[in-house]
């Protein structure tokens, strides 16, 4: 007997339809909910418009320490997260460069339990000040261990370049910036932009036994409403472009490469054209700048490309790793690429796999509560509607090789761009010279955000 059956017919895919969200007024507070029934995990997040890009320069990196002292909670010494752990939750807090993010992920049938523990801790936290300058050590030391790391140093190093103002320093604020932000000028900041201001809550999860209102009114309080983020393009960076800064990391074997260019800000640019675009170029494995640099060049084991992309303004960035002598020939390599996608387009196969690889995968994407409430924390910060993640998949799915190529002409510039080396001068410097992208600067790492 032939126990062996055939193997089912596979369909076509049922395109994916995001959950409309509910919306709800409470107090000075907004709302934005979706209830996913069976779904026993609930994420709440709390969006404030306390983001780095509103900070001032005497204040640079105040919201990332903020965000670190909050874990400190009422009672002050990390006592947070012991009280979480009782109820099964887990804190996360966020700072972005348009944002100011804090959220608890919970069991659904605790949900009112770890929101009352996760608002003290936003609204009423201890701030001891013992608490917030050890904070700001940790911080501090935790900047100079990850700029230790090449790419790290190299990535940002990139806001220096292209912008100036607030944008030029990394969201911390850097070592010397943060050192003089005093346990004095976390509380007036929290004061003012978190404690007194309502916000915005996002809550996923099965709510079917959740008093949503109740739950608002528990969050804002007396809280005043949210104020409006003015939006105005930030100022460019001194300087001529194309231009070339080597990092010196001496007797580095490895050099790390960042291509950088200023890009349109998260609401003027047409989102699946452009990523579609970037994958392309060096989103997928498959990428035109992988395929040449790790797979024909052997220069890295893997090179990407994406856009970071803000309410005023966005950036789009090539990265990689690779062995020092291959420096100068990794930057030609990527160069020529660029060039290629914007004279030539892309293929049939190319298109294909764009359609596919920003469809397809969406219900997993989207398929429990932590990833829709990050999808609703980003249509709140960038005003985007509700149908957004539907409006982006139809983009893609519609998308032609003309509109790849068409953002390729449109997004990639190179000669407004800026070559980030991280490695050693006394090895790169001259091939970068004589590659004749731009006038080639050397700085120390310690100079960068002194």
């Amino acid at each position: 007997m032939n126990i062996l059956q055939p193997r089912p017919r596979l369909g076509d895919p049922t395109p994916y339809t995001f959950p409309k969200p509910r919306h709800l007024r409470v107090g000075n507070g907004d709302i934005v909910a979706i209830d996913v029934p069976g779904q026993p995990y609930a994420a709440i997040r709390l969006i404030h418009p306390a983001g780095g890009a509103t900070e001032p320069h005497d204040r640079m990196g105040v919201g990332a320490l903020t965000s670190e002292a909050l874990e400190d909670g009422v009672h002050g010494n990390s006592s947070l997260a012991p009280a979480l752990e009782r109820h099964g939750a887990e804190w996360m807090s966020r700072i972005g460069w348009d944002s100011f993010v804090t959220g608890v992920d919970a069991p659904a049938n605790r949900i009112v339990d770890a929101t009352s523990l996760f608002m003290e801790a936003v609204r009423t936290p201890a701030l001891r000040p013992d608490d917030v300058v050890s904070r700001r050590e940790q911080l501090v030391e935790r900047f100079r261990l990850e700029t230790s790391v090449a790419p790290t140093l190299a990535a940002r190093a990139i806001g220096g370049q292209l912008f100036s103002g607030r944008y030029a320093t990394p969201l911390t604020g850097g070592p010397v910036k943060l050192q003089e932000v005093t346990p004095e000028v976390v509380t007036d900041f929290h004061s003012r932009s978190i404690a007194a201001v309502a916000g915005t809550l996002v809550v996923v999860g099965d709510l079917s036994d959740v008093d949503l209102e109740d739950l608002g009114k528990r969050v804002f309080g007396d809280a005043a409403e949210t104020p409006e983020q003015p939006v105005s393009p930030p100022e460019a960076a001194e300087g001529e472009l194309p231009g070339v800064l080597v990092i010196n990391r001496p007797d580095s074997v490895q050099s790390a490469l960042v291509l950088a260019q200023r890009s349109p800000s998260r609401s003027e640019i047409d989102l699946p054209k452009a990523e579609g675009m970037s994958d392309v170029l060096g989103g997928m494995f498959t990428s035109r700048l992988n395929t040449e640099l790790r797979e024909r060049l052997g220069y890295t084991y893997g090179v990407g490309c994406r856009f970071d992309l803000r309410r005023d303004s966005g950036i789009f960035l090539i990265s990689t790793q690779v062995e020092t002598p291959t420096t100068a020939p990794s930057i030609t390599a990527m160069l020529e690429q660029i060039e290629q996608l914007r004279s030539d387009g892309v293929t049939p196969d190319e298109l294909a796999a764009v359609r596919e690889s920003n469809t397809v995968g969406l219900p997993v994407t989207y398929s429990n509560s932590r990833s829709l409430a990050g999808a609703l924390v980003e249509m709140v910060v960038h005003d985007l509607p509700d149908d957004h993640v539907d409006q982006l998949r139809a983009g893609f799915e519609r998308i032609t090789a003309g509109d790849l190529h068409d953002a390729a002409r449109e997004y990639l510039s190179p000669s407004d761009s800026v070559v980030i080396v991280a490695g050693d001068a006394s090895e790169v410097v001259g091939p970068l010279e004589d590659l004749g992208f731009g006038a080639v600067t050397v700085r120390e790492p310690e100079t960068l955000w002194a």
